[in-house]
């Protein structure tokens, strides 16, 4: 029965990996669930593995809330509007149905009509609004992928 735990939690990993970028689900708590998985079925549950596992549930917490506040933060730090915000969300989300890039694209290309609605003459403004949408979303998948390969390690390691 353990192999099969085991692989579950691998695909665990896989899937929570794949959706730190793709924002349909947080990915970073399937990755966790793999290593609450693994500690479950582990016969070594030290207690240095029960601080851990601590210590990454509030890891965990944090980068799901930054993951929510960094992209807008950026955004407001470079004087975007809400328009700006709920662009960059809308063309995110209508992106992710033709590739990744389409999601890049569309959270850009969303951000930048965003900008125009709420000021219509200024598009040098709204162009760098959009491209710090994209600068805040790699920060987001940067903390989650980094937060990811962690618990990877923590896995295959423990």
């Amino acid at each position: 029965m353990s192999i099969w735990l085991e692989i579950l939690g691998i695909i665990l990993l896989i899937i929570g990996t794949i959706f730190c970028v793709l924002p349909v689900i947080p990915g970073q708590v399937l990755t966790f669930g793999a290593l609450v998985l693994k500690y479950f079925y582990s016969t070594n549950q030290s207690e240095a593995f029960s601080i851990i596992m601590l210590a990454l549930l509030v890891v965990l917490i944090a980068v799901t809330i930054l993951d929510y506040v960094v992209p807008a933060w950026v955004v407001r730090k470079k004087g975007g509007s809400k328009y700006g915000s709920w662009g960059a969300f809308i063309g995110m989300i209508a992106g992710i149905f033709f590739t990744p890039i389409g999601m890049i694209l569309g959270m850009m290309l969303g951000a930048f009509i965003g900008e125009m609605m709420a000021n219509s003459d200024d598009t040098e403004r709204a162009f760098k609004i959009s491209l710090m949408t994209f600068l805040g979303f790699l920060l987001s998948v940067g903390l989650k992928l980094t937060y990811a390969i962690a618990c990877w390690w923590f896995f295959f390691t423990m």
